[in-house]
């Protein structure tokens, strides 16, 4: 049976990790290593950030429970704050007034019955999600797909500064200097889905990048909730509202296509047809 690796003494990890050969004390690679953790340490100092591994106890408890959490989560603001009642509102960059409304309203309830909102800070419903949590008392957090030393899309640098001065938070697996290339944008999205009970995907059209956390939280043995969408967006075949409509009105065949997932797993996705499912949907993730 292999040793934990902080067990490992730094002489021996090429006998019991054979992949971390070259990563030897006094080689480049180590001394590069090296420089770049201590880099890292002295910006989350001076910024007042932390750097958190799953060992640690204020490492979010949600997201410490899958397999693919980050070894290292950087975080802006209280790290005391991350909550195991916790629903990630997500959705397109380019919603129609139905789909902000649904996420208006969704976020106002889950807000008001005392859960955190994750989202990620993101242009349309992403934002829409944490102004309305913001605006109405609730606390937030905003996953990134870069370095915390920066915000994409820069448009929403003051919404990433609300977000911390009102007690939420911002988190990243990736270290300060960090770009947001396309990729990350994907396995940000695995993180919205980790650190909350459920994902709302409040608009999304069949290929959008809301998907990612869909799939990824029933992935994850949790839960997908999907808002019908309105006759208007039906009627005029909005794009962005494509993937509600198949999720919720399409065959079994259609939403596997989509979530990727397995037939089982559609046992955990929500119709939310009316406000009137808002409780018993609570209800049912609290169980």
């Amino acid at each position: 049976m292999e040793p934990l690796f902080f067990q490992v003494k730094l002489e021996d990890w090429a006998e019991t990790f054979p992949e971390l050969a070259p990563f030897q004390p006094a080689s480049l690679v180590y001394e590069k290593a090296v420089r770049e953790a201590e880099e890292d340490i002295r910006q989350a100092s001076e910024r007042g950030h932390a750097i958190l591994c799953p060992l640690d106890s204020s490492y979010p408890k949600l997201l410490a429970q899958t397999e693919d959490r980050p070894a290292l989560l950087y975080v802006a603001g209280d790290i005391e704050k991350f909550s195991l009642k916790a629903i990630a509102v997500v959705g397109t960059r380019e919603p129609s007034e139905h789909g902000i409304e649904t996420a208006r309203r969704i976020t106002q309830f889950f807000v008001h019955a005392g859960w955190q909102i994750v989202s990620g800070l993101a242009l349309g419903l992403d934002s829409v999600a944490h102004k309305e949590a913001l605006n109405h008392d609730g606390s937030t957090v905003a996953a990134m797909a870069h370095g915390l030393d920066a915000v994409y899309p820069k448009s929403n640098a003051s919404l990433a500064d609300d977000i911390v001065e009102k007690g939420g938070l911002l988190v990243s697996e990736y270290a300060y200097g960090t770009p947001a290339f396309s990729g990350h944008f994907v396995e940000r999205d695995r993180i919205q889905a980790a650190l909350a009970k459920a994902v709302v995907m409040a608009q999304s059209d069949r290929g959008g990048g809301s998907l990612h956390a869909s799939r990824a939280a029933l992935r994850y043995g949790r839960f997908l909730i999907v808002p019908v969408a309105t006759r208007a967006d039906i009627a005029s075949g909005y794009e962005k509202a494509r993937g509600n409509i198949a999720l919720t009105t399409g065959s079994v065949t259609e939403k596997l296509s989509i979530l990727k997932c397995q037939e089982s797993d559609l046992k955990r996705l929500i119709v939310l047809r009316s406000k009137n499912d808002y409780e018993a949907i609570e209800a049912g993730l609290l169980t």
